[in-house]
């Protein structure tokens, strides 16, 4: 899968090519008009040689820069350097009666600037320089009307855009070096609001949410349950006999049984429910997806489950948990509603503990 930034190169690569594209239909059009209004050369002398020839062979070089780019996508860089400096090579041999089209030999250069690499930049300068002196030295026409002082004061001059066009790639990495440091500013601090928001919502010990969490999740469940958009249950259970588990095995063997057990109901319940611990060793869970029956034989499945694991704290004891669960009806409040299931709890207490009673 590529990167986000592949995909932006890919899109400049694209936009590049349509440039080429313009180019190639703005230099038709000129070459009409020029040949129409401006030169005496005959039609018939001026077609061949000045449009048609011409015309043809950036049409190969737009085409085999499209291809390249498609076939050596690695290579997309150079292949569009190479392609603007045989552009411009191509434009300026046609018409190298126009001395002021030399400076059009300067392109590349300022095409190297998108890539932000200074090899890219260097491979740029070289093409332009070659493709200067290659016409100085081989077109009779450039050779025999520009001077020497004038090719030197043209290679000065390729220098100045080339110091301009390293000045501007340093700003450029240097400011793209500065966004991508607040980028990753930014991110770490999203990540440690992150962790500071699960901090505030999760019991440290138990890994589930913790009482303030439950009150927040609760005040919104039953404002869509009151609207009717999902079916709300509440489960509320506790350890039985906890104190005696921390008077005979301590306060750390305690706290291994409170992890295992919220271990075992967060195992139990589906992705859109809710376990978290109320305080000491009583938990509730909010089911938001089931109907009653599966709810109440989740909560089963949870309270046997915990009742056949051993725990090492305990030289492989197990533990059990009463429960009590309500479903909620509209109207109810979210009060009543934790009522209801801490007085079924009550009950399951009371009449012999290790099972799971359903509210009244």
């Amino acid at each position: 899968m590529s990167s986000p930034m592949e995909n932006h190169q890919k899109r400049w690569n694209r936009r590049l090519l349509h440039t080429f594209w313009v180019v190639w239909v703005v230099s038709i059009v000129i070459e009409c008009l020029y040949m129409l209004f401006v030169t005496a050369v005959p039609p018939d002398e001026f077609v061949g040689p000045y449009l048609l020839r011409p015309t043809a062979l950036l049409l190969l070089v737009v085409l085999l820069a499209d291809a390249g780019i498609r076939m050596l996508p690695k290579h997309h860089d150079y292949l569009l350097i190479t392609a603007s400096a045989l552009f411009t090579l191509i434009v300026t041999a046609v018409h190298s009666t126009l001395d002021y089209l030399l400076f059009f030999l300067f392109f590349p250069v300022m095409v190297s600037i998108l890539y932000f690499r200074y090899s890219i930049l260097v491979y740029a300068i070289s093409t332009a320089a070659f493709d200067l002196y290659t016409l100085y030295f081989i077109n009779p026409n450039i050779h025999s009307r520009i001077s020497t002082i004038e090719i030197v004061t043209m290679t000065v001059i390729l220098g100045v855009y080339s110091g301009i066009a390293f000045f501007v790639l340093a700003r450029g990495r240097e400011l793209l070096q500065n966004l991508i440091s607040s980028y990753e500013s930014n991110q770490a601090l999203q990540l440690r609001n992150m962790e500071m928001f699960k901090l505030a919502k999760t019991d440290y010990l138990t890994e589930t949410y913790n009482h303030m969490a439950y009150h927040e999740l609760v005040d919104k469940l039953v404002e869509e349950a009151e609207k009717g958009r999902l079916l709300l249950h509440l489960a509320v259970f506790d350890i039985d006999n906890f104190k005696s588990i921390n008077d005979t095995y301590g306060h750390r063997a305690g706290d291994q049984v409170l992890r295992k057990v919220a271990e075992v109901a967060r195992s139990k319940v589906g992705s859109h429910d809710f376990v978290a611990r109320y305080g000491g060793e009583e938990f509730v869970i909010l089911f938001t997806d089931l109907d009653f029956l599966a709810a109440y034989d989740t909560m089963e499945q949870i309270r046997r489950s915990i009742a056949s694991t051993p725990h090492e704290s305990l030289s492989g004891r197990s533990v059990t948990v009463s429960a009590g669960i309500n479903r909620y009806v509209n109207g109810m409040g979210k009060e009543k509603f934790f009522q209801g299931a801490d007085a079924a709890l009550y009950d399951a207490k009371h009449s012999g503990k290790n099972r799971t009673s359903v509210s009244a």
